[in-house]
């Protein structure tokens, strides 16, 4: 029984992202978060070290080796390094497990091929897993809301990763239309950047765009557009750090063509519908996952873009791992056990913070 006991609390849920993977055990409510990076020797080929030591030992400047993103968008580019991502993050999740092999849930793109999702299982097989079952991506994103009906009643979903955008209409458990768009949060920051050194020939860093970016749009929905910031970069001409007062507006709007793009891209999906499923997404509206649904002004350009309510996790970086798990879990109307995620609706209009 004591061993039923612990196969059964071994359940795994997985999310391999472009540039982060995650885990999740339910029953231990263990959650870890790591960069998709592994550290390769140009030698042997052997992995070294995985996600933030291979990023430690890239800012180094190790010879010899190779830092190798083993996943893009879903998707294995490098088998024996996409092992020992996964393998690392199973060791992690279950320590001192010894030989227990656990049941994993796995996240897998929309419009995979099947040689792409036999590749992932084969992976996910050989790092570690007893048994290995594919949960359509939009679907975990959508069961990972935990609202009432998730899965069931027809919702648009998109989940905003760093190097793309994955949205999907999902009804009585099964994605209806999908759509797969190379644009992310990354690309966010990188108008920013590109805005900063087009206008004021300050060079910024990506980790400075994301910080300006995020900064701005906060400030915009509170205190509106025309609030001073300051942005901090070094000047293209004579190199010294330098250091510009501009407004919120200017750099949230520096983004503005990728977030069109975006909201293109789901009013497509959107008029795909059926009018049935057009009327259920009136009511359910769209749910966002992923770290790009942090932005603060996103939802509520959305919402009047769209015509539809948008809603946002407390955590949407791992509404897809909480989804994966509740697939597992049974009946996808079943709550996951400890784990209610509560969702805000965001209003039309911006309402400041009150202290």
């Amino acid at each position: 029984m004591g061993l039923l006991s612990a196969v059964v609390n071994a359940d795994t849920a997985l999310d391999l992202g472009t540039v982060y993977s995650r885990i999740f055990v339910p029953e231990r409510q263990v959650r870890i978060c790591a960069p998709s990076v592994v550290m390769v020797s140009r030698a042997t080929g052997r992995a070294l070290v995985v996600g933030r030591d291979a990023l430690k030992g890239d800012e180094l400047g190790w010879r010899d080796v190779e830092l190798v993103r083993p996943v893009w968008n879903g998707t294995v580019t490098e088998y024996g390094a996409a092992v020992a991502l996964v393998r690392w993050l199973l060791k992690s999740a279950h320590p001192g497990r010894g030989r227990l092999r656990p049941r994993v849930a796995v996240a897998v793109p929309s419009g995979a091929a099947k040689m792409e999702r036999r590749a992932l299982e084969q992976v996910i097989s050989r790092a570690g897993a007893r048994q290995v079952v594919p949960v359509d991506h939009g679907l975990a994103a959508a069961l990972g809301h935990q609202a009432e009906g998730a899965g069931i009643a027809a919702r648009m979903v998109a989940d905003l990763g760093g190097n793309s955008t994955k949205m999907a209409i999902v009804a009585k458990g099964r994605v209806w239309a999908h759509q797969t768009l190379p644009v992310g949060g990354l690309r966010l920051d990188q108008a920013v950047a590109a805005w900063a050194l087009r206008e004021y020939r300050l060079v910024l860093s990506m980790e400075a765009a994301e910080r300006s970016r995020v900064q701005a749009e906060t400030l915009v929905v509170e205190a509106g557009d025309h609030e001073p910031l300051e942005i901090c970069g070094q000047n293209l001409d004579s190199g010294k750090p330098t250091v510009h007062t501009v407004t919120a507006g200017e750099i949230a709007t520096a983004s503005t063509q990728v977030i069109d793009r975006i909201v293109e891209a789901l009013e497509e999906l959107r008029n795909s519908c059926n009018p049935e499923l057009t009327r259920q997404l009136l009511i359910h509206g769209l749910v966002l996952s992923g770290g790009g649904a942090l932005a603060p002004r996103l939802p509520t350009l959305l919402r009047q873009r769209l015509d539809l309510p948008v809603h946002v996790n407390a955590c949407p970086q791992d509404a897809v791992i909480m989804g994966a798990a509740r697939y597992l879990s049974g009946p996808w109307t079943k709550k996951l056990k400890k784990q209610q995620e509560s969702l805000r609706e965001v209003p039309a209009t911006p309402v400041p913070a009150s202290d």
